[in-house]
């Protein structure tokens, strides 16, 4: 067990470890106080004040280094314990507490100045815009003046030559007409000696299409009675040949007609009950063959059909 002694001896090293430990914090209350007092009076004067604006951010710049560092140290004593810890927070607390009204002010004197050079900036470049737009519209309507004047006299170069256009135009118009009048004039002179020479041309080509309609039509004719005569005659030669042949073929047709019917009646062998429709079956068979080979015989005795007329 931990005597009282010992506990004590463990509350004074543990006090004086910590006083060690705080005592890493830096700036220091009277290094913060000569900041507070340095920094805190310092101030901007306006835009032009170049040297006011060095100095306040220098001045912010070592403020913040050592809020930063506060901060790093903070969490770097922080790690070892709880309590160590919190006591840390409450010392990094009271320091950033009194460095933050010194960062804010000379940060806010930074701010007045950056805006206010940048609204001088503004109200320079608005100034020279409008002084460059006003020069563009002054130049833009002694432009459109001259370009009145010169649309002025053009339009009135326009309506001369327009007017000289319109006389010619006339004077074309009548030169046209006599000329068309005059074309017209041969047109029909030249129009009728055509058409007489397409009547007489006419009355000759009908006369040699007539005669010749007449030759062809007389050549047709005995080209017909010639072929008529020749296919009357192929047409008997055809119908003799075919009346020989149905005659030399009668006996061989008798004779299918004859064997179709032996088929026909071809005696089925008696089955059993048991295959009464086989034997049906093979008497309808028969019956088929039987009419096939009748059907070939018929065939055969038919006349063949003559030449085709021509």
């Amino acid at each position: 067990m931990i005597t009282i002694i010992e506990a004590e001896i463990e509350e004074i090293e543990f006090q004086q470890f910590t006083k060690n430990a705080l005592q890493k914090f830096s700036p220091a209350d009277t290094a913060i106080a000569k900041m507070h007092e340095d920094y805190l009076p310092l101030v901007i004067a306006g835009v032009d004040d170049t040297e006011g604006f060095k100095r306040v951010h220098q001045a912010r710049m070592i403020v913040k280094n050592h809020r930063v560092q506060v901060d790093k140290v903070r969490k770097e004593l922080k790690a070892d314990a709880l309590e160590y810890g919190r006591r840390v927070d409450d010392e990094a607390k009271r320091i950033t507490l009194l460095l933050e009204p010194i960062e804010k002010h000379l940060t806010k004197e930074e701010n007045e100045y950056t805006a206010e050079k940048e609204r001088i900036r503004n109200e320079a470049r608005l100034k020279a815009e409008a002084e460059e737009r006003a020069k563009t519209e002054a130049e833009a309507a002694r432009l459109k003046a001259i370009q009145d004047v010169e649309n002025a006299r053009l339009k009135a170069e326009a309506d001369r030559l327009a007017e000289e256009r319109r006389q010619l135009d006339e004077e074309r118009r009548q030169i046209e007409t006599e000329k068309k009048r005059l074309a017209d004039i041969e047109a029909a002179r030249l129009r009728k000696i055509e058409d007489e020479r397409i009547a007489r041309e006419a009355a000759e080509k009908a006369r040699i299409e007539t005669e010749q309609r007449i030759a062809r039509e007389a050549a047709e004719a005995k080209f017909r009675t010639e072929m008529e005569t020749k296919a009357a005659k192929i047409r008997a030669e055809a119908e003799e040949a075919a009346r020989k042949r149905t005659e030399e073929l009668r006996p061989d047709c008798e004779k299918i007609r004859m064997f179709a019917e032996n088929v026909r009646t071809l005696p089925i062998p008696e089955l059993s009950v048991a295959a009464e429709n086989t034997a049906a079956e093979i008497y309808a068979i028969v019956e088929r063959a039987a009419r096939k080979i009748a059907d070939i015989a018929d065939l055969l005795s038919q006349t063949p059909k003559g030449p085709m007329k021509l």
